[in-house]
């Protein structure tokens, strides 16, 4: 096992997980895992075992997703396991009981078609309320490895992925993560206001082979939009009024087909 010059040993990979390289050893094995996601798999159950043995001593500090500093070796478990940890699909639970209000934005399509999409917006409605308020881990990696979340996410998915720049509507990227729902690995990208305010974009494949125009739900906590192209498919969800979220999903989709 190589990564240019140098050799990857198992050694050195307990030791990736372990935080016990140096910052240069710790992004070259970085480096290899994103090449060899068979392995990071496999790295993904070690960081499992450290995550473990951290719940017994919350003494012990886990930061997010940052780049490691150059106090790595004096803190072992926070770089590596927070990265392996954002290579995880994490299974988001679709809530009993929830309905989809709203209903006669949805333009006539085949009833197979409005339950997929129906589905679809519930999962992302459902991800959205269980990430957008998590205070300590919102996302498994942050915007600062923005390039390291695009190449992991588009290989899980499938699909080449892009992260929309909000700017222009008031929104940075927080980060994002990979999610299972009910047709799939799915992309989730978490963007913020300076008031605090989160909403999320979720991308995942969907070979339909046509467009889809615009479709409104509201489930009584948040509003979301979906769309889809010939090959993906998308619901916008945020706690914000309809028109400023329709506003950022022709952002969201004038920047994606403009590429």
């Amino acid at each position: 096992m190589t990564n240019g010059s140098k050799t990857i040993t198992d050694d050195m990979l307990h030791a990736f997980v372990d935080g016990h390289l140096s910052d240069a050893d710790m992004a070259h094995v970085e480096s290899w895992l994103n090449a060899n996601p068979d392995r990071a798999e496999e790295i993904m159950d070690w960081a499992e075992q450290n995550r473990s043995i951290e719940a017994l001593f919350p003494e012990v500090p886990v930061n997010s997703v940052e780049a490691p500093s150059a106090n790595t070796n004096a803190a072992p478990l926070r770089y590596a396991a927070q990265f392996v940890a954002g290579l995880a699909v994490l299974a988001v639970g679709i809530f009993a009981g929830w309905t989809l209000r709203d209903s006669n934005d949805i333009a006539q399509l085949p009833t197979n078609d409005t339950e997929i999409i129906a589905a679809l917006v519930q999962d992302a409605l459902a991800a959205h309320v269980v990430y957008a308020v998590d205070p300590h881990r919102p996302v498994e990696i942050k915007a600062s490895q923005e390039a390291l979340l695009i190449r992991w996410l588009s290989n899980r998915v499938g699909a080449q992925m892009v992260a929309p720049n909000l700017e222009s509507s008031g929104f940075d990227l927080v980060g994002g993560r990979l999610l299972s729902v009910s047709e799939g690995p799915a992309a989730q990208f978490m963007y913020e206001n300076l008031a605090g305010t989160r909403i999320t974009l979720m991308v995942l494949q969907g070979n339909t082979g046509r467009m889809a125009e615009f479709q409104f739900e509201n489930d009584g906590e948040a509003n979301s939009f979906y769309w889809q192209d010939e090959t993906l498919r998308y619901a916008l969800v945020g706690d914000i009024p309809r028109g400023e979220l329709s506003e950022i999903a022709s952002n969201v989709f004038n920047q994606l087909t403009a590429g």
